[in-house]
């Protein structure tokens, strides 16, 4: 059994959407389970209902040297101020969801100095996106190279079951396999039972030509597994999220161990504490 690195989950402080669970209890019973070394934990105060998750996380991380917690930042909102008084909380890099075009603006208008501090001191950025949205990330990309950037839930991707095509999936996912031609972006294979299109969704029938694809033709040592904890566990079991990766019946899923632990070990290393 392979060692577990999780670069996706989200630990609330009265559960996802209110639901009263003790998340951080819940999760690790799980690291113990699965042999969880460590985890990302990607923060998110996008709806009232999460509000004050960064102060949260950042508190439990405190005492939990396998949290390495990304504050969540309104795109608006991205300054070197800002940035600042979350390297004095203890963060490690940030959250971004740009769902909006309003938020594209915000993004394509953050100042230089914003750019800079962030690969000065080698913070990730892990984005929700999805679409042409990540058209411009490509521009911020030519502008700043070095970005750490984390892609998750393979960029969410129109899946479509009826067209699984390798010309059809090259299609959907050109901008992010762009992005990923850059030497410090990572593309997160998480979110699986959010895309899946097909019922059962457990072994992800539909999804199963994008990895191969995405293994076939992306960088696998830059391609990282994530849980998605807590809102995935509605859909699937936590075993669920990660056994079909090392199952592929491709020569090239040998990385199998690579995405679900070393590429995360490699990428922490990198952080400065």
């Amino acid at each position: 059994m392979f060692m577990l690195a999780d670069s996706h989950i989200h630990i609330f402080e009265n559960g996802y959407r209110n639901s009263g669970e003790s998340e951080i209890s819940s999760y690790e019973e799980m690291m113990k389970d699965h042999a969880i070394k460590c985890a990302l934990v990607v923060g998110y105060e996008g709806e009232d209902w999460a509000s004050g998750n960064n102060a949260y996380i950042s508190s439990l991380a405190q005492t939990r040297r396998w949290m390495h917690p990304l504050g969540f930042v309104e795109v608006r909102n991205l300054q070197v101020s800002h940035l600042e008084s979350l390297l004095i909380s203890g963060f490690e890099g940030i959250s971004l969801y740009i769902f909006l075009e309003s938020e594209i603006a915000d993004l394509l208008a953050v100042d230089d100095s914003v750019w800079a501090w962030l690969v000065d001191h080698k913070w990730m950025i892990s984005v929700n996106s999805k679409g042409e949205f990540w058209n411009s990330w490509l521009e911020v990309m030519r502008h700043k190279p070095e970005l750490t950037l984390l892609i998750s839930h393979l960029g969410l991707p129109s899946v479509d079951a009826q067209h699984l095509t390798r010309m059809d999936i090259a299609l959907e996912i050109s901008s992010v396999e762009k992005l990923h031609k850059y030497p410090n972006v990572y593309l997160k294979l998480s979110g699986f039972y959010a895309l899946e299109q097909v019922s059962p969704i457990y072994p992800y029938p539909s999804l199963r030509n994008y990895l191969l694809y995405i293994v076939d033709n992306f960088d696998p040592n830059r391609l990282i597994w994530g849980s998605d904890f807590t809102p995935a566990l509605a859909t699937v079991t936590f075993p669920q999220t990660f056994k079909h990766i090392s199952g592929l019946d491709s020569s090239e899923v040998i990385h199998s161990k690579n995405i679900l632990y070393e590429n995360l070990i490699r990428l922490l290393s990198n952080v400065e504490k």
